[in-house]
C-alpha cells in the first residue's frame, strides 16, 4: 500500500488548479473553486492524506497528485 502523502503537498497541487481551501471542520480540510457545483472534503492525520483521497481526487477532478 503506498505511503500517505504530505497534505502540504496536496494543497499546493489544488491551489495551482484554482482550488482554495473554504473551511476547516474537524480533521476535514474543505476545498471550492469558482465555477465547480461540487467541493473537495480531505481528511488530514499527523499532517497526512490517505492514498484512497488522493486517487478520488484524480478520477473526480483530474488532478493527480
Amino acid at each position: 500500500m503506498p505511503s500517505p502523502v504530505r497534505f502540504a503537498e496536496v494543497r499546493k497541487k489544488l491551489e495551482q488548479h484554482g482550488w482554495t481551501l473554504s473551511r476547516i471542520a474537524g480533521s476535514h480540510h474543505v476545498f471550492v473553486k469558482a465555477g465547480e457545483r461540487s467541493h473537495i472534503s480531505i481528511p488530514v492525520h499527523a499532517g497526512r492524506v490517505k492514498p484512497k483521497y488522493l486517487r478520488k481526487i484524480e478520477r473526480d477532478f483530474g488532478i493527480a497528485i
